[in-house]
């Protein structure tokens, strides 16, 4: 069993201002319908804070899968991020970051969004059955990551 995670904060207004300078095909390329629909109010306007938290939880699961979104093939919207009745978020996995979270031997995925003023985070836990790589000593990115200094 392995256990990943992922994490990533944003500021609200940078999902705001891309909003207004790309419009539709942000939020196409972005968010999904099922996402959007569920981010924008009756009067057409947008819930920023819900749409960057939905942003960073992308970004949180594609870093919990190990290759960020571009890699692979994980496209934005192969990550949706709906809302369960009782007003949870859950993580829906389509294309390539499906296909990755397999190849992984992806067990679970839990997330927990949050927002307050201009910030919006995203945490990601992956549950896997694959084993963690084993650190090479001669590897001096492993060495960073165990805190190890030559």
């Amino acid at each position: 069993m392995q256990i990943l995670c992922g994490t990533d904060l944003i500021h609200i207004h940078r999902i705001e201002q891309a909003i207004i300078r790309q419009g539709e095909s942000f939020l196409t390329r972005i968010f999904t319908t099922p996402e959007r629909s569920y981010c924008t109010l009756p009067d057409g306007s947008f819930r920023y804070a819900s749409l960057a938290a939905r942003f960073a939880a992308k970004e949180s699961i594609a870093k919990a899968l190990g290759t960020g979104v571009g890699p692979e093939g994980i496209q934005w919207t192969d990550i949706e991020i709906l809302t369960q009745t009782g007003g949870a978020p859950i993580a829906r996995l389509h294309g390539a970051a499906k296909i990755r979270y397999e190849t992984l031997g992806g067990l679970s995925l839990a997330i927990s969004l949050t927002h307050d003023q201009d910030l919006a985070q995203a945490f990601c836990v992956l549950l896997s059955s694959g084993q963690a790589a084993p650190f090479s000593e001669d590897d001096s990115t492993d060495r960073i990551a165990r805190g190890v200094e030559r």
